[in-house]
This record gives C-alpha cells, sequence and structure tokens, in this order.
C-alpha cells in the first residue's frame, strides 16, 4: 500500500527518462538555501543549534522526496524553466532543442559555417526549381519533381550504405540508428546527421541521385555543402515517398525544458516530417 501511495504521487511526465535536470538541479539550489533559512529562522527563535539542524535537515528530506517523486520543489518550475531559461543553459545539461535537419542541422563532426555554398544558386542552375508562374517565389520544376519521384519511388529500404554514398563519405565505421522517428547517423560517439523521420532521409537520397545527373559540379561540393542543399530542396517536396501529400504545418515543439513554435513539412499519410525549422529562425 505504501508502495501505491508513493505512485501516486510521482509525476512520470517530469521524472525517469522525462526528468528535467535543470529543473532539478535549480530546485535542490533552492531547497538548500530555503533549508538554511528555515535553521536560520528557526534559531532567532530561540530553538538550540541542534533544533534548528534538526529542522534544516528535516526540511531537506521532505524537499528531497519532493524533487524525487515530482521532479521539482517550486510549483510551476517546468513552466518556468521553459520561459525564462537560456538555450546555452539548457546545452549544458544536453536539453537544448535538437535540430532535426539532416546532416547540415544535425553534425557535431563538422563546423557547417565552414561551408560556403548557396542552395538557391544550386537549385536553379540544376533546374530543379524555377520561378514560380503566380507568384513571387520559387517552385519545383515539373521535370525534377518527375525525376525525384522515379528515384524515391525506387528506394525499398534505406541502407547506411544509400546514406553514405549521398553525400560522399568512405564507408569506415558509420552506422544509421533509429531513436523514436528521428533517424542519426552516426561515426563512432559522433553524430554525423539527423532526419526527422526515414521519410527525409529517403528525400534526401533520392534527391542527390537526381542531382548528380543535372548540377556538373555535384560531387565537387563537401558533405555538409550536400546536406545544406538538401536541405532546401526538401522544402519543395510536393509528394512523399509513401505518396501522399507533402503540407506545410505551424506546431509547438514540447520537452520537459523548452517549448518553441517550428513550421513543418509533413506527409499528409503517415505524419512523418520532412523538415523542421524553428519559427524564430525563419528570416523576416
Amino acid at each position: 500500500m505504501a508502495t501505491s501511495a508513493l505512485e501516486s504521487l510521482k509525476h512520470p511526465e517530469y521524472t525517469g527518462e522525462n526528468r528535467c535536470m535543470p529543473c532539478t538541479v535549480v530546485n535542490s539550489v533552492l531547497a538548500v538555501a530555503f533549508a538554511g533559512a528555515v535553521a536560520a529562522g528557526t534559531s532567532a527563535a530561540g530553538a538550540t543549534p541542534t533544533v534548528a539542524a534538526g529542522a534544516a535537515v528535516g526540511f531537506l528530506a521532505l524537499a528531497a522526496a519532493s524533487i524525487w517523486l515530482r521532479g521539482y520543489l517550486v510549483p510551476g518550475t517546468p513552466e518556468l524553466t521553459k520561459q525564462y531559461m537560456p538555450e546555452w543553459m539548457l546545452a549544458w545539461f544536453g536539453k537544448a532543442p535538437e535540430d532535426a535537419s539532416g546532416l547540415d542541422g544535425g553534425s557535431d563532426a563538422v563546423d557547417p559555417s565552414e561551408v560556403d555554398v548557396d542552395p538557391e544558386r544550386v537549385l536553379l542552375d540544376a533546374g530543379a526549381v524555377e520561378p514560380c508562374e503566380d507568384v513571387d517565389d520559387l517552385c519545383l520544376s515539373d521535370e525534377f519533381a518527375e525525376a525525384w519521384q522515379t528515384e524515391m519511388d525506387a528506394i525499398d529500404d534505406i541502407e547506411v550504405a544509400d546514406a553514405l554514398a549521398t553525400f560522399g563519405f568512405d564507408e569506415d565505421d558509420y552506422e544509421l540508428t533509429r531513436h523514436d522517428d528521428a533517424v542519426l547517423l552516426n561515426r563512432g560517439p559522433h553524430r554525423v546527421g539527423q532526419w526527422p523521420s526515414e521519410a527525409a532521409l529517403i528525400a534526401d537520397v533520392a534527391g542527390a541521385r537526381a542531382l548528380t545527373e543535372r548540377y556538373d559540379d555535384w560531387t565537387g561540393l563537401s558533405p555538409v555543402g550536400k546536406g545544406r542543399v538538401l536541405n532546401g530542396l526538401r522544402v519543395f517536396l510536393q509528394t512523399c515517398p509513401d505518396g501522399s501529400s507533402a503540407e506545410f504545418r505551424e506546431d509547438t515543439v514540447e520537452s520537459c525544458c523548452s517549448s518553441y513554435d517550428v513550421v513543418t513539412v509533413e506527409c499528409s499519410g503517415t505524419g512523418e516530417r520532412l523538415f523542421e525549422q524553428r519559427v524564430d529562425d525563419i528570416p523576416a
């Protein structure tokens, strides 16, 4: 019965694998400060040092139990963390918002700032995109859309060799792993790329195959340069690998420690996410 009572007090959304370590650390520091205040207040009321220390220890024990069971001591801490804790601080605990935008955004092995490539220029030169007929914007060309779809239809299962060939990596110590919906390309302890879904990686592999035949300098681009071009190309996708339409959506990404608005491209048939960009990262 005692175990059941404890379980009823737990907040699984903020404990276990979902525990927000920044919340835990902040609340632990506050618990120590509050315990000191309890000891000081008890002493000021005329209690002996032993009684004051006992009161502080008792408060710390209750605070620790609250943090362990609920994930926090101060009510509203998770929401306050989402609103006010800066991303550089969240990064200390591995809780900064993750970028799931392919090789460019997901790489911790290559500095994307060192890559000088204009994705729009590459796609225009390849004939992949062209000025739209009815709006002042760029649209996917019919000829490239057909070629891209043909390449996607030819892919049954994505293997690590497909990803390596796409970006020009040598086949050595790389592996593809899945985490929830995301697909990660790793080399040893390094994450080289991360895609929001397998459909997104299929789109990149197929897009690279179509671009190879239409852009003479494609093989000369660096892996991250290719990734940046493919990230931009994926925004124009009209039909997903599963045959359903690709649709723009606005969404809010929630985690234990952060909350932010994103613009996404998703497959209407499966809900797989092809592209995701934070609203505050979009140029005004």
